[in-house]
């Protein structure tokens, strides 16, 4: 298992704990690809959304 720095307090944490369990501040490095993921499926819907609203603002009658 990989040991990182805990970024508030310095000691070494698991890189996959959620908390620190010596000062108790939230781990950055487990977070980091669910909001890679996040920022991907915002960016896919908004996407989705403008063709169609392109699609709707060509083909429906006036």
């Amino acid at each position: 298992m990989e040991k990182v720095d805990c970024l508030y307090c310095g000691k070494k944490i698991d890189a996959d704990q959620a908390h620190c369990p010596h000062c108790g501040a939230v781990s950055h490095y487990q977070k980091r690809g669910y909001r890679a993921g996040e920022r991907r499926r915002f960016a896919l819907l908004f996407v989705a959304l403008t063709l169609i609203c392109i699609f709707f603002a060509f083909w429906l009658p006036r």
